[in-house]
């Protein structure tokens, strides 16, 4: 159906189209259809969309993974005084024990995924992504290194 210029004037209700699609909108979370751009013109610009693709949802959930498997790494060794948390944020939680190190390093891991996944449609966000996961696993290489001062069966032959 087309619209003409003299009906589109008498609207009561602005068109949603003429304003950019918001960071966080109802449809962020659940009943969204967007998943890509429609429009060549749209390539060129930064268009959040509704749907994420599974494979955005599984790198996601492998960068959750690999934190929390550096956290339990890190305790282990702090615990067998091999290494000291050199992060004064994470120094800090530390003080306070083991839940509140674990949990405070979930959620500076998880609330810059969170925007990652809003983001994708950003340039720099893959490489983000991929580089995260990348620092990730040299940093669990590293610490499994460690841990095979505790645990000799660990060997890697990994040499830093």
């Amino acid at each position: 159906m087309y619209i003409s210029g003299e009906e589109t004037a008498r609207r009561i209700v602005p068109d949603r189209r003429k304003r950019p699609t918001p960071f966080i909108n109802r449809y962020s979370f659940i009943g969204g259809q967007r998943k890509t751009v429609r429009r060549k013109e749209d390539n060129n610009k930064y268009v959040f969309v509704d749907l994420y693709s599974t494979r955005l949802f599984i790198t996601l959930l492998i960068l959750s993974t690999l934190s929390l498997s550096d956290s339990y790494f890190t305790l282990t060794l702090i615990k067998e005084d091999i290494a000291v948390e050199i992060n004064p944020v994470m120094s800090f939680f530390l003080r306070y024990g083991n839940t509140p190190f674990i949990f405070s390093k979930f959620l500076i891991t998880s609330i810059p995924l969170f925007i990652l996944c809003i983001c994708k449609n950003c340039s720099i966000t893959r490489v983000l992504v991929i580089s995260t996961v990348i620092c990730y696993l040299l940093i669990i290489l590293y610490e499994l290194n460690l841990m095979y001062q505790i645990f000799p069966f660990l060997k890697l032959n990994v040499v830093f």
